[in-house]
């Protein structure tokens, strides 16, 4: 921290994209006191959001951050943070990302601060860029709070000097401050950005949204190891949070894009209407000097590529039925032996599952095949259509171990990788990190959290839903009108299914205090076949096998588990795929620690709860 929070140094970027590293250095105390250069800062800036730590990896810390959660998981049995298995105090991931996040930060308050001395002279061009930048370090922050909590804050650049004795500043006061960012920014923002990829006053306020919302659910069910709450303090920023969010909407002419794949693959995202529904994103570029990422290649099944990160059961079964019903209710038609049948249609948008076809693309080999876990063989299809089979080595084979059937549960992600339009090996699709559907829920809970359920309420729900098909949350559900623990219910939900590997569900998971009910249960999938006999050429499917009670449960009606929406296979669980059977939670784990590195730095900066003096 004591060198990512100098910021003495300030590096430009290229004027053309913004998702160019910055290509020198200016250490002249004067650089910042015109248009020019304080737009060549602001896209250093915007170059930080990343967070790839400038290394040759080019993954960002926040695809990580729902397999740290049960909704997904990395490929070794047992060794993943989401497991609860690793000292976080000294995990070199999580140093890593506090240290990325300071220094973006200082990279933010160094523009700012060069620019200071020069607010009277400067255009509007030139506020508007540093209004870009208040929002982008707000960015930095709001991880920084909701992931550590109680942070060392810096307003301004600092030298080594006044960093000695620093402190953290209690959480809820990092939270004002952003929130005053915000809005300051917000205000010499325009509603439409003049370059596609720049932050206007939807993403400010967006953010604002987002940070309240965080906020209102921290005093209203505890926050940190300890649980506190301040009820009154919940519904302040409840409200701040609605009121930002319905700016958003009211105003910003901002929407929903047609097609919900199209938000994710590189194709869609250059269609006018998906540019409008995603706010913020990290930027790429398949034009010019070509800028990839490598997010993809530890997402692909072994058939085409590597497989590292996968989606659990747990996920599959929040998705509801087409119907509107989960898939125990009464009625739903859901049947074991079929599960992925008359679903919402987002679970196929997000999740590769048995028999799906699958698209791979390493840029040299195009190959569209049918996802098998239980055959060593499985189908594949040229470019003519003609059929043939091939090794499964997802199944059997020197890489088989670590794929989807015995590394995962049976499933892989499918969200940003259907690979028709570009390389799976080198992806410049944008990933996504805010968009409008997350406005709409964040609007839709923070007046659930108020009480106020009115048709506005409904209605932004109804909108996200609308556009998969899905039936409204009144029509599946006449009693959740006026029912806040239904209503709360279906919010939650929907940003479950909607939102997923989006890099918001730790921190909903955080927020909402069910981190013990939800991982109190191993990792669950694919129901074990019986009968195989490899000599004889038999491979049994196990969903063929599947029998009617193979259902998970709910808990009981109104419990806190029935209103997550969180399944338990206990009563089945010796048929099915399983592993991380030691998954644990701690309360602790509501917030990470400090790195250790850090205090080894500066042994003042006090510990979180439950990790340690």
């Amino acid at each position: 921290m004591l060198l990512c929070a100098l910021g003495l140094v300030a590096l430009s970027g290229c004027d053309d994209f913004l998702e160019r590293e910055p290509q020198s250095d200016y250490l002249s105390s004067n650089f910042y006191n015109n248009e020019g250069a304080i737009k060549q800062g602001a896209n250093g800036v915007y170059q930080r959001l990343k967070m790839n730590h400038g290394s040759t990896s080019n993954i960002p810390f926040s695809i990580l951050w729902d397999m740290y959660t049960p909704f997904g998981i990395e490929r070794a049995d047992n060794s993943s943070i989401g497991v609860g298995n690793i000292d976080l105090r000294t995990n070199f991931t999580q140093e890593l990302l506090w240290s990325t996040l300071y220094t973006s930060i200082a990279r933010a308050n160094t523009v700012l601060d060069g620019a200071a001395p020069y607010q009277s002279e400067l255009n509007d061009n030139a506020k508007r860029y540093l209004a870009e930048v208040k929002v982008l370090r707000a960015h930095f922050y709001i991880q920084l709070v909701s992931l550590f909590g109680d942070v060392p804050y810096f307003p301004n650049s600092v030298t080594t000097e006044q960093l000695t004795g620093v402190n953290r500043t209690p959480w809820n006061e990092v939270v004002d401050a952003v929130i005053a960012d915000l809005d300051d920014a917000s205000a010499n923002l325009p509603w439409t950005a003049t370059e596609w990829g720049r932050v206007d006053k939807s993403v400010a306020l967006g953010l604002k949204a987002r940070i309240a919302l965080y906020a209102g659910s921290w005093h209203k069910f505890g926050y940190g190891m300890s649980g506190v709450k301040n009820p009154a303090q919940a519904e302040k920023y409840f409200r701040i949070s609605a009121a930002a969010a319905k700016r958003v909407m009211d105003e910003s002419g901002r929407g929903l894009a047609t097609n919900y794949n199209d938000l994710f693959t590189r194709t869609g995202q250059m269609k006018a209407d998906a540019k409008r529904e995603n706010l913020f994103f990290m930027m790429f570029s398949d034009f010019g000097d070509k800028n990839s990422h490598y997010m993809s290649l530890g997402e692909q099944v072994r058939m085409i590529g590597q497989s590292g990160r996968f989606p659990t059961q747990q996920l599959v079964d929040t998705y509801e039925m087409a119907n509107g019903k989960r898939i125990d209710e009464p009625g739903s038609g859901y049947n074991p032996k079929t599960p992925f049948a008359s679903r919402d249609p987002r679970l196929k948008y997000t999740i590769y599952t048995h028999h799906d076809t699958i698209i791979g693309n390493t840029g040299s080999n195009k190959l569209k095949f049918l996802m098998e876990v239980y055959k060593p063989q499985t189908k594949s299809w040229d470019e003519a259509g003609n059929l043939k089979m091939i090794d499964n080595k997802d199944y059997s084979g020197a890489v088989a171990p670590f794929g989807y059937v015995q590394s995962g549960v049976g499933f892989a992600w499918r969200k940003y990788n259907h690979f028709d339009d570009e390389s799976s090996a080198l992806p410049t699709y944008n990933i996504i990190i805010m968009r409008y559907a997350e406005i709409l829920l964040t609007y839709a809970e923070a007046k659930i959290e108020v009480g106020e359920m009115d048709a506005t309420v409904v209605n932004a729900i109804d909108q996200v839903r609308a556009r998969v098909g899905m039936p409204s949350i009144l029509q599946a559900d006449p009693g959740r009108a006026g029912n806040q623990d239904k209503m709360r219910q279906i919010v939650r939900r929907e940003r479950k299914v909607e939102l997923a590997k989006e890099s918001l569900y730790l921190f909903d998971m955080r927020r909402w205090r069910i981190g013990a009910l939800q991982n109190a249960e191993p990792t669950y999938g694919y129901p074990l076949a019986t009968g195989v006999n490899a000599a004889q050429g038999v491979y049994p499917d196990g969903y063929d096998q599947a029998t009617a009670d193979m259902v998970p449960s709910y808990g009981a009606p109104g419990s806190e588990r029935d209103l997550n929406d969180i399944a338990s296979y206990q009563a089945f669980a010796s048929k099915l795929r399983v592993r991380d059977r030691s998954r644990q939670w701690d309360d602790k784990f509501y917030l990470w620690p400090i790195p250790q590195t850090e205090r080894n730095k500066a042994p003042w900066l006090t510990q979180n709860d439950g990790y340690g003096q």
